[in-house]
């Protein structure tokens, strides 16, 4: 427990100090344990953004931006919506060993948090204005998650 709350506030101090944009997820709390006062780090609060997920829209081929002449409406999905933030071991470790001074800081680590994309593609067949089928593969998302 000891060893938890030392890794808890070396973290904070660490992102306070140096502001790594990794590290905007973790908060300081004031709680009291024991009657004594402590700084705590604590989960943010939750989104209210949609959950990763796949969504579509009916729209004309040529308003896909592929350069096709033609009027016919398609269905186009994709991925879109909120991924949760998570710390991995790794980045944890990582700011300890660059925080103690172990690590050199070169410059400002940055990490984006994880993006809803899509894991399988689908083809799209249609018909153009002049009356030819052309088939685009992978074109139009068929599943989501939250990839990095």
């Amino acid at each position: 427990a000891a060893s938890g709350y030392f890794l808890e506030e070396s973290l904070a101090d660490f992102k306070l100090q140096l502001g790594l944009g990794f590290l905007e997820g973790i908060f300081l709390d004031q709680r009291k344990r024991d009657g004594k006062q402590e700084e705590v780090v604590v989960r943010p609060r939750r989104s209210a953004e949609e959950p990763c997920g796949l969504h579509s829209v009916l729209l004309p081929v040529r308003d896909l931006g592929l350069g096709y002449d033609s009027d016919e409406m398609v269905l186009f999905k994709y991925c879109s919506g909120a991924c949760p933030r998570m710390l991995s071991n790794h980045d944890l470790t990582l700011a300890t060993l660059q925080y103690s001074g172990a690590l050199p800081h070169t410059t400002p680590l940055r990490h984006h948090g994880p993006c809803c994309r899509p894991t399988r593609l689908e083809d799209m067949a249609f018909l153009d204005n002049a009356h030819r089928w052309h088939k685009l593969e992978k074109v139009s998302a068929s599943a989501c998650t939250c990839i990095g």
